[in-house]
């Protein structure tokens, strides 16, 4: 019986490691070639498996492009970026700017994943595939209004700013169209990016800069 479990369990994991490949390997070639121009036998080339492996593991190069989508976000861990190790970490800090420095440093990570498929949801933007990526914005919108109460509970925002308007300053400058304008496009690094986010967003969320906060008692 052990050994029928020990050896179901090398069969998963061989599964789960066949997969992890597919995605990886469609990854790179989605972004370099766009997810018309890719074929599954091209992405079984890619992974090291054949095609007949692709289809068994995706049925669809639909679900493939979902897959992939999925990894770019959740990461290895596969977890929702509110349930990762470094976000937990981030809402452990009792100060709004360390919290918010966090989150930014961690979504940098994030977004250098993102970001580089954003050209392949461009083009299905008008088609079925595009949902995909619609529907992760919405994920992320709403998690940027959870974020906006988290930075409230510890600071009170710039006098007038509500917490929706709040939310959409973090989910317009921490996106991954941000990163990809500024990390991919015009040569930042992604540390410069990082410094440069946390830094207008302090002066836009908050009265008082990131000295200023730091240096003054809370209230």
């Amino acid at each position: 019986m052990r050994e029928v479990k020990a050896s179901a369990n090398k069969m998963e994991q061989r599964s789960t490691e066949t997969r992890a490949r597919i995605v990886r390997a469609a990854y790179d070639l989605f972004c370099a070639h766009g997810f018309r121009a890719t074929t599954m036998e091209a992405i079984g080339t890619a992974a090291g498996v054949s095609v007949q492996t692709v289809y068994f593991q995706f049925r669809t190069k639909n679900q493939v492009l979902q897959a992939v989508h999925e990894w770019t976000v959740l990461g290895d861990e596969g977890l929702p970026p509110e349930r990762q190790s470094w976000y937990l970490h981030a809402l452990a800090h009792p100060e709004a700017g360390t919290l918010l420095a966090a989150v930014v440093a961690g979504t940098a990570s994030l977004n250098a994943r993102i970001a580089p498929t954003l050209p392949i949801f461009a083009t299905l933007a008008k088609e079925p595939q595009g949902d995909i990526y619609r529907a992760s914005q919405r994920l992320r919108r709403d998690g940027m209004e959870r974020l906006a109460e988290e930075l409230r509970a510890r600071q009170p925002l710039r006098s007038g700013l509500t917490s929706e308007r709040a939310a959409d300053i973090l989910d317009f400058l921490i996106g991954p169209e941000s990163y990809a304008a500024l990390v991919l496009h015009a040569g930042w690094s992604a540390a410069d990016w990082t410094t440069w986010v946390s830094d207008i967003l302090l002066h836009q969320l908050f009265d008082r800069a990131r000295g200023d906060e730091q240096n003054t008692p809370d209230e």
